[in-house]
């Protein structure tokens, strides 16, 4: 059982939380969150009324649309948490927050312990600010990132993976194989396929080699985002979340 207390969520964050580009609707993407808060080990809050524990999520059934979590370290909070018809569970670790609503749950013997088993949320808040977890993008279609260096130089280039914390570039122009650290590039557009485009200001941060399956050594700009905007954060976030459920939906 959990014995720990977590503070709740300020006006701030909620109103962070209530954001709509941050709502996860398909079954999928749903359980993919739950899948991470259980494999992190993360707490949560249950918020009900009559009380609150904190809790941790321990199984998720996405064929039974149903997870399994922890009971708290009061009797009587378990016991009002078994009478409620609705239940508001809230994660903070640091860099992810996940925010939703279900209920009611019921007592269950998880690995041989009581536990509360609840249905899956229809609506789930998840908003991922890690640093930062990279993801790689389509080889068909393949994202790219076009714009100009800072002589003026253009350029359009195969983005080879993404995060919130900015991409990697592959490079297909001789002239750029020597871009030094530190150059900064502003105005890039990233067009990413069907989700879109945003415009961005990188900052090169990691320029190497990678070597293809023919033996050709090809030049990988490692950039980082300067200044990310909000909007341009959120679409980010959101074909990050659909590229990992596109790689890891079928095993959830």
């Amino acid at each position: 059982m959990i014995a720990a207390t977590l503070p709740s969520l300020d006006a701030d964050r909620t109103a962070t939380l209530i954001d709509e580009c941050y709502a996860q609707r398909h079954p999928l993407q749903i359980a993919l969150c739950l899948r991470s808060l259980l494999s992190r080990g993360d707490f949560l809050t249950v918020e009900f009324e009559g009380g609150q524990i904190v809790t941790q999520v321990l199984d998720v059934d996405s064929r039974s649309a149903r997870f399994v979590f922890d009971l708290g370290c009061s009797d009587s909070s378990n016991a009002a948490l078994a009478r409620a018809d609705a239940l508001t569970l809230r994660s903070q670790p640091s860099g992810i927050q996940t925010e939703f609503t279900t209920g009611p749950a019921v007592k269950v013997l998880f690995d041989g312990r009581p536990a509360f088993e609840a249905p899956m949320p229809t609506l789930l808040y998840y908003v991922q600010r890690r640093q930062y977890y990279r993801v790689e993008t389509p080889l068909v279609n393949p994202f790219v990132a076009h714009g100009r260096d800072e002589a003026g130089n253009a350029f359009h280039f195969d983005v080879k993976n993404l995060s919130l914390g900015g991409v990697a570039l592959r490079v297909s122009d001789d002239r750029f194989e020597t871009a030094e650290r530190g150059g900064v590039w502003r105005g890039v557009t990233l067009r990413m396929g069907p989700f879109g485009e945003v415009s961005v200001d990188l900052e090169i941060a990691a320029p190497r080699y990678e070597l293809m399956q023919t033996g050709e050594r090809r030049a990988i700009l490692g950039c980082r985002f300067i200044d990310l905007s909000g909007c341009a954060e959120r679409a980010l976030q959101r074909t990050i979340t659909q590229l990992e459920l596109k790689h890891l939906g079928r095993g959830v």
